[in-house]
């Protein structure tokens, strides 16, 4: 399935609703943009934790205490 859009003046992408649809995606849900050999990938995350080593962490920060931290403070929807 293709669709095609437009790039707004802020950078933002509307993704077809066919598409939407197809992948089940809802207003708000989190999507993660992947880039390789001249294409761009857009796709749905299930959740925050999902999208872990996409991400590099600070040096000197422990990720483990970060993830405990997050699982203590905000709720799973």
């Amino acid at each position: 399935m293709t669709g095609i859009t437009t790039i707004t003046q802020k950078g933002q992408v509307t993704i077809p609703v066919a598409i939407r649809i197809a992948l089940g995606m809802a207003p708000f849900d989190r999507v993660q943009v992947t880039m390789g050999d001249g294409v761009v990938e857009i796709g749905p995350v299930e959740d925050f934790l999902s999208m872990g080593g996409s991400i590099k962490p600070i040096k000197g920060k422990s990720v483990l205490k970060a993830r405990e931290y997050m699982e203590k403070h905000y709720k799973r929807f």
